[in-house]
């Protein structure tokens, strides 16, 4: 459970204001949400019942991000797979 508990404060987190828009990889930003999705998704079946419901709010807040992402203007989907697929390839080792 400590996976879950470490997802949802994650998460969970006070939206802070930042007076200047920092400079940010979108496609980055898009696989680490990607990953937490995937692993978001695998946690929620072997769970509680308060974490699971914990965790499908943690999976609604991933995918507004992912979407955020994707409509970004430096977005680049075929790259976003790519290195999604390699950092995949790379937790399995």
């Amino acid at each position: 459970m400590s996976n879950a508990s470490a997802l949802v404060s994650k998460y969970k987190r006070h939206k802070t204001r930042i007076n200047h828009k920092p400079k940010f990889n979108p496609n980055k930003k898009w696989v680490e949400y990607s990953l937490d999705l995937l692993e978001a998704k695998g946690l929620i079946q072997n769970s509680d019942l308060n974490t699971k419901m914990d965790l499908l709010n943690v999976i609604k807040t991933i995918e507004s991000k992912i979407n955020y992402h994707q409509k970004h203007r430096d977005f680049v989907l075929e790259n976003a797979i790519k290195d999604f697929r390699l950092a995949r390839r790379l937790l399995r080792m």
